[in-house]
């Protein structure tokens, strides 16, 4: 995957599925709010913590930005609805996620369900420890317990059942390229998951439903 030549974005691909991470402002900006529908400003308008309301305008800025440079279409002209679970996704049938922590945001999309998650490399452990089908991972793959997590949590992502999803997700397997198979109760489609090589700093993972 290349890198950008600038020190706030990044683009690669895993799975098919095109990537992009960027670096979030410090502020919001009246371009990141013209390209918002108005649903998206007026939620935006109910974050009272304004770091919640900068991440929210600024990656969803982004995500339609991305969005409509690969469709060609305007950013704010992308209608954008949720799917059986709650799901938001294109409309028009691309699928897309994305992903926001420690001052960065992941996105993602493709032709099919897709997850992925971003977390800080020094987030804190004990908690995410405890579910069992980390542990799981981490001992499967032998990676830091952060890795483990994000596999996990791109993977539900892309199921799109929150914590159902959790609970029910078993290890498939594992290859030697770093991918990794889950199963879950109900779901026949193969479900992948690898590693995604963001900057320094981080640690990301995209999963799909084949």
């Amino acid at each position: 995957m290349a890198a950008d030549t600038t020190t706030d974005r990044w683009r690669g691909r895993a799975l098919d599925v095109e990537l992009r991470w960027f670096r979030l402002p410090k502020e919001i900006s009246p371009a990141g709010l013209d390209v918002l529908s108005a649903e998206e400003r007026t939620r935006s308008a109910d974050f009272k913590a304004a770091r919640r309301r900068l991440e929210y305008v600024a990656s969803r800025a982004r995500l339609r930005r991305s969005l409509g440079e690969a469709l060609r279409v305007a950013p704010s002209s992308i209608a954008i609805s949720p799917d059986d679970f709650g799901k938001p996704q294109h409309s028009d049938g691309v699928e897309f996620n994305l992903s926001h922590s420690a001052g960065a945001v992941l996105i993602g999309w493709g032709d099919r369900p897709v997850g992925v998650d971003l977390e800080a490399a020094k987030r804190a452990t004990q908690h995410i420890g405890r579910l069992r089908i980390v542990a799981d991972v981490r001992d499967a793959m032998s990676i830091e317990l952060i890795a483990a997590f994000t596999l996990v949590e791109a993977t539900t992502k892309a199921l799109g059942r929150g914590l159902a999803a959790v609970r029910g997700l078993r290890i498939g397997s594992v290859a030697a390229s770093g991918e990794i198979r889950f199963t879950s109760p109900g779901i026949e489609r193969p479900i992948r998951a690898i590693a995604v090589a963001v900057p320094e700093g981080y640690v990301a993972a995209v999963a799909v439903l084949d």
